[in-house]
């Protein structure tokens, strides 16, 4: 096996590429299979915060479903480049879906609160949208990957902000749900410390905590298929926000899978293939290619 190492979530990450086998093992494609189009211009931040990649199957057209992923980083730092490769190998090079990853938007003393991040997803997925005709993939229709902090905004996205109803399922990898937390909140923790400086407000009481928390927008209406992916031992994100989201979509009737991993941390390094394989087979499911 050859390996391949990408930053991913909120810290470095190093992984295993994976090699050939229909027994759940990915094989990692040829990039001849698939087309890559680099630093499509979404917006007008600075330091190219406003930036995404696009990656497309040899045979696409109009029913070519699209994929975007959003990456993690406490909010404040990684990039595009995070879409791990192999990913990218199993979902385009060999199942043909369409996929984008995105930059936005980086929160920082004094400016960039949330909602800005929120807003670059808004506006980068209503750009992709419009270059479906152009570039040959489904429009107005995702599934959102996000990691982290990028499956909080991807979770809000889906919940709060999708208006037009474009979200057909996310992928939630290891995302905080509720940002009013009281096990973390007000402890002066890595997480509480991280949320306070993304909210621009250190109280967990505060409006601001429970609005910009996927847990307390989901509801029947809003809400789309999800499944979740979790460390039982995540020191960043406890695993009981993935059980009280999983919780709440079983109450709501909305379709859900929940994949704890024993033993894992944040950093979920044992497992990725095993979430990459079982993201692809929940694609097939509810987000299939036709």
């Amino acid at each position: 096996m050859r390996k391949t190492t990408f930053f991913w979530v909120f810290i470095f990450i190093q992984t295993l590429g994976f090699s050939a086998s229909a027994r759940g093992r990915i094989v990692l494609a040829d990039s001849s299979k698939f087309q890559t189009i680099s630093n499509l211009v979404y917006g007008n931040a600075p330091d190219h915060r406003n930036e995404l990649d696009i990656y497309l199957p040899k045979k696409h057209g109009a029913k070519t479903p699209m994929v975007v992923f959003i990456h993690g980083g406490f909010w404040s730092k990684g990039g595009k480049h995070q879409l791990p490769k192999p990913l990218i190998d199993l979902l385009v090079g060999q199942k043909g879906y369409a996929m984008a990853s995105i930059n936005y938007r980086f929160v920082k003393v004094g400016s960039n609160k949330y909602p800005t991040q929120m807003d670059d997803v808004s506006q980068a997925l209503q750009y992709i949208s419009s270059k479906a005709d152009s570039l040959g993939y489904k429009k107005k229709s995702f599934a959102l990957i996000g990691a982290s902090a990028g499956a909080h905004l991807a979770l809000m996205y889906a919940y709060a902000n999708d208006s037009q109803k474009m979200t057909k399922t996310v992928v939630d990898i290891v995302g905080p749900t509720d940002l009013s937390d009281s096990t973390i909140r007000g402890r002066q923790g890595i997480a509480d410390a991280t949320i306070s400086y993304f909210l621009g407000n250190p109280d967990a009481k505060a409006e601001i905590a429970k609005t910009s928390s996927p847990l307390f927008n989901l509801s029947k209406k809003s809400g789309v298929p999800t499944v979740i992916f979790h460390g039982e031992n995540d020191e960043l994100v406890d695993v009981h926000q993935a059980k009280n989201l999983h919780a709440k979509l079983v109450q709501l009737g909305i379709k859900t899978e929940l994949n704890l991993y024993p033993n894992e941390t944040h950093e979920m390094k044992k497992s990725l293939a095993d979430v990459f394989i079982k993201t692809a087979a929940w694609l097939e499911k509810v987000y299939p290619i036709r």
